[in-house]
């Protein structure tokens, strides 16, 4: 048999914590202090890769309250690439413990700025696009739109090749994404298949599937490829995602971190969407060709408590499954013209 699984007391993970907050504030924020002899500024989102990117817009307009200061984005490890690529952070760190750090450290920062969401609060929920809320979060000068973010060029020229050798043509380049997600996000396999084909039909053949074959809260997943695409899963570095976004003539994909991309890289997109609801989430131009599903119950995340997106939906992901493909073949040839 094995060993018995150790349980930790309250008290212990508090303490254990607390540790952390410490050794950080000694490990990183002390350091600046000594070397620069200005106390830094932090940014601090740890959630998924499109609420990071919503951030900076407001990042890049607080960083005028500290002109001179080091800046630290503290993020989850997976998309540190983000704070990086925008040019908004001189150093990027991954602890989850800023809310001990922000209260108890506060005095060893020039600035401390945790971006909170809406749908993140106890009995509140989203009410505008994530960009204009975490502008409105610090009485910003408000837009709804996300920041501009691009690949370097010498990432880029990478990436034109990694494509040209796969004979995926940039003019015509059509990049999905299906996931994986959390289980309510995804549209079904079999509606990929059929909107590929009825692109192919229309002359669409460079079609490639982005992503990667895991989540934040999953392991390691057997990724299904979409019949008829060439698959970039886990081909790519986040940075690199960028350079492939921006080269595609469309974009289609679920509420994902890789369609935040698209809007920061400008590419036209079409979103499939039914847990979530894009309204909270993107701006009217950026959202013009993004498909929501009609069903009573959509938008069940922007709801309190969000019973159907943490414990399974009762209704067996009606939301996307309802979606036709006709609909969403309908925004992208709108996209493509």
């Amino acid at each position: 048999m094995g060993a018995a699984k150790k349980t930790v007391s309250p008290l212990a993970a508090l303490l254990a914590r607390h540790a952390a907050a410490l050794g950080y504030a000694v490990r990183v924020v002390l350091p600046v202090i000594i070397r620069t002899r200005r106390r830094p500024v932090i940014f601090s989102r740890y959630t998924g890769m499109g609420d990071i990117i919503c951030t900076i817009p407001a990042v890049r307009e607080l960083q005028k309250r500290h002109p001179g200061a080091t800046f630290i984005f503290n993020c989850h490890p997976d998309f540190v690439a983000v704070p990086q690529l925008a040019g908004v952070a001189d150093r990027t760190t991954s602890t989850q413990e800023m809310g001990i750090i922000g209260h108890w450290y506060r005095f060893l920062l020039g600035g401390f700025y945790h971006f909170a969401h809406g749908d993140d609060l106890p009995g509140v929920v989203a009410q505008e696009p994530m960009v204009k809320e975490f502008l409105r979060q610090f009485e910003l000068p408000i837009t709804e739109e996300h920041p501009a973010l691009a690949a370097t060029p010498a990432v880029t020229e990478k990436v034109k090749a990694l494509l040209a050798q796969h004979g995926l043509v940039s003019e015509s380049l059509v990049l999905i994404h299906p996931g994986p997600s959390w289980p309510v996000k995804e549209w079904p396999p079999e509606k990929w298949a059929a909107l590929v084909a009825e692109l192919r039909a229309r002359g669409f053949t460079s079609i490639a599937q982005l992503g990667v074959a895991k989540y934040l809260i999953y392991d390691k997943i057997s990724v299904e490829p979409i019949p008829g695409v060439v698959s970039l899963v886990d081909a790519l570095t986040l940075e690199e995602c960028f350079a492939a976004v921006a080269q595609a003539r469309l974009f289609i994909g679920i509420d994902s971190g890789l369609l935040h991309i698209a809007a920061a890289t400008r590419t036209p997109a079409v979103g499939i969407f039914g847990s979530t609801q894009p309204e909270f989430l993107y701006s009217a131009a950026e959202r013009k060709f993004f498909v929501t599903s009609r069903v009573d119950c959509v938008g069940c995340f922007h709801r309190k408590p969000r019973l159907n997106w943490l414990t399974g939906c009762p209704h067996e992901v009606q939301c996307l499954k309802s979606i036709e493909v006709a609909e969403v073949l309908a925004a992208c040839e709108a996209q493509l013209k």
